[in-house]
């Protein structure tokens, strides 16, 4: 890579700014400098501790854009917190809170796990059931004055072809993601709607009567089309969701003691069934639910909507709560042999990483090391 072109997408990563093609172009090319074991001419080595290899890499990005900085040298503490932020925040910048250990070596049958994808099913009103991983990209079917059109970059599209009576009682769809799927729907309202790994979103096949009414399970982010007419409410087994038209984020799996909906943008108000309460939720604020009630509070909605950008983030959590979310995408089944209560960590990595290079990252704590066993994972202490 051009010391230019590094010199740019290290500060748009840094500031939020890359676009996903970005932020992957310059994971390539730091992940490349390990994958190679050789760091801007330096001599070949062995897996060393994490914290050297990433001094190794803070070394090469200074010595490549300390060029460029010489001419702006008010700038050197901002050069070096960016270059310090990259390795923060890169995948192999990961880390255990207050931990530094070796990197041990994982079983390479790990590598053979790949990371997740565009992959769910659709079932249409009459039971059709629609593998969109397989089918051709183009019209898939017609239904009730709807066309339905898979896209080649994973996306559902629904168009209205004609405008129905409004006496007609439209069919319900649903789209299902396995684990290790995700995929992007627009229904016939203009709402977009990411669906997480293992969920699934049931919804009609025209909003007829006075709301726009969806069901989901598992996790979604949604972008609701406004319309300030008919409301638009989304379900899960134990809470309603109100907008007008706003983004926010619903994690509702039913192996997870919490509900978290998390707002972006706008407003919604939220109603639990049991215990029943209810709140309103502003912009950067989340609503969590459980068996004994909920509270709002403000929280960074980036980490909560990670996902849907192609990365994991973890802001100190505990290793069950993470390695859950891993699961779900890897499609691995987890086994704990040990007691893991009070380990919390933190970080960002792409979900692209197949499962060798994300536990290689998680494995730079002497916390707990993996055995793989097919898709398997045992954490032992």
């Amino acid at each position: 890579m051009r010391k230019a072109e590094l010199i740019s997408l290290t500060e748009k990563y840094i500031v939020g700014t890359a676009s996903g093609e970005e932020r992957l172009k310059l994971e390539s090319w730091y992940n490349n400098q390990l994958d190679q074991n050789t760091l801007a001419g330096e001599k070949q080595i062995d897996e060393e501790e994490q914290v050297e290899v990433g001094e190794k890499i803070f070394n090469k990005i200074n010595q490549e854009i300390e060029q460029h900085e010489r001419k702006r040298p008010n700038r050197y503490f901002y050069r070096l917190a960016v270059a310090a932020s990259l390795i923060a925040v890169l995948g192999f910048g990961w880390f255990i809170l207050s931990e530094r250990t070796n990197l041990k070596k994982i079983n390479k049958s790990a590598s053979l796990i790949k990371p997740g994808g565009n992959k769910a099913f659709l079932t249409l009103a009459d039971g059709t059931k629609i593998n969109l991983d397989q089918a051709l990209n183009g019209t898939i079917a017609k239904q009730e004055g709807i066309q339905i059109t898979k896209t080649a970059d994973g996306q559902l599209v629904y168009t209205i072809l004609e405008n129905k009576s409004a006496l007609a009682k439209p069919g319900f769809n649903t789209i299902s993601t396995p684990a290790g799927g995700q995929y992007q729907v627009t229904l016939p309202d203009g709402t977009k709607v990411w669906l997480n790994a293992i969920s699934s979103l049931k919804y009609p096949t025209a909003f007829t009567g006075k709301y726009r009414i969806v069901e989901l399970t598992g996790e979604g982010y949604f972008e609701v089309a406004k319309n300030k007419n008919k409301p638009f409410k989304l379900k899960t087994s134990k809470q309603e969701i109100s907008v007008l038209g706003t983004h926010f984020n619903v994690s509702a799996y039913a192996d997870d003691d919490e509900i978290k909906t998390t707002l972006v943008e706008g407003g919604v108000a939220v109603k639990n069934f049991s215990p029943l309460a209810t709140g309103l939720l502003k912009p950067g604020q989340q609503a969590v639910f459980h068996d004994t009630g909920f509270k709002v509070s403000n929280v960074d909605v980036e980490e909560y909507i990670a996902w849907k950008n192609g990365f994991f983030m973890f802001n100190n959590e505990g290793i069950k709560e993470a390695m859950q979310k891993l699961a779900r995408w890897y499609d691995v089944d987890i086994e704990y042999v040990g007691d893991f209560d009070g380990i919390y960590f933190g970080g960002s990595f792409s979900k692209h990483n197949n499962l060798q290079e994300t536990l290689k990252i998680l494995e730079s704590t002497d916390k707990f090391k993996f055995k793989i066993e097919g898709r398997r994972i045992k954490i032992l202490k």
